[in-house]
């Protein structure tokens, strides 16, 4: 009970903090779930239970804001959650130390550009080019170079099978650095997408009846509340704070990585 509890405070912070940028906190909670002794069998789906939990309460909120570009989710996801699939069959294949090195030097890449990248100033220029998708959203104007962002989200739904995240720490950056899609709206899409990738794999694993439900939908209460605070939170925070915020964290995650890999 104890155990029980302990994890649910963890986790209730855990998801506050990913929902202000977007994310499910995957990355955290398995480690996590791993430490207080749950099976590497068992952990990704309650992690997923918890990430899809985190991810709909802070929907709440962004749905209500009008702040999710459907049409955006609905396009560019599609690719990550098909990818997923085959990137957790090809799995076996590829090395995992490989696997987290390439997800460390993306994550590093991508964290300096989100702090340090400014927003450009003055009118927005469309692009001519007949691939861009142009969007008009919230009042504001963006474009979607789309075969870049597919191919893009594709190969990141293969990274993200294999590795057992849902890809939303890549996810966003790809749609601010690459859309030029607002921080605001980023997160709250990427709450979407995230949402959608965890059900997916939810399913895959309850399939195999490797889904510990009664601690999944336990702790998901915990991740419930911290994801309806951390939306509300996102939404009155500055949009370049919430970058740079963002750009610190998955700076640190991809530290992180780094250290594990030159430690074994």
């Amino acid at each position: 009970m104890e155990k029980q509890l302990l994890l649910a405070g963890v986790f209730l912070f855990i998801s506050m903090l990913f929902s202000m940028i977007g994310m499910g906190g995957g990355i955290l909670y398995v480690p996590i779930l791993l430490f207080a002794g749950y099976s590497m069998k068992i952990a990704p789906g309650i992690s997923l239970i918890l990430i899809m939990s985190t991810s709909l309460a802070a929907l709440f909120h962004f749905y209500k804001n009008k702040k999710v570009d459907w049409k955006l989710a609905l396009v560019i996801d599609p690719p990550t959650d098909i990818m997923a699939f085959v990137g957790g069959y090809f799995s076996a294949l590829v090395p995992e130390n490989i696997l987290q090195g390439l997800l460390a030097a993306i994550l590093l890449l991508a964290g300096v550009l989100m702090i340090k990248k400014k927003s450009e100033s003055g009118v927005y220029r469309q692009p001519t080019k007949p691939w861009y998708w142009h969007r008009h959203f919230d009042e504001v104007d963006y474009s979607v170079n789309l075969p870049l962002v597919l191919t893009a989200t594709a190969a990141i739904g293969i990274l993200a099978g294999m590795l057992g995240i849902t890809g939303g720490i890549i996810k966003l950056p790809i749609m601010v650095l690459l859309c030029g899609v607002p921080m605001d709206i980023a997160v709250a899409t990427s709450t979407v997408m995230v949402a959608l990738t965890a059900g997916s794999g939810v399913i895959g694993h309850a399939l195999h009846g490797n889904v510990d439900w009664h601690t999944g939908l336990t702790l998901a209460l915990a991740a419930i509340i911290g994801g309806l605070i951390g939306s509300r939170i996102s939404l009155n925070t500055d949009k370049s704070k919430l970058k740079r915020i963002f750009g610190f964290i998955i700076l640190l995650i991809a530290l992180q990585i780094i250290y594990k890999l030159t430690t074994q």
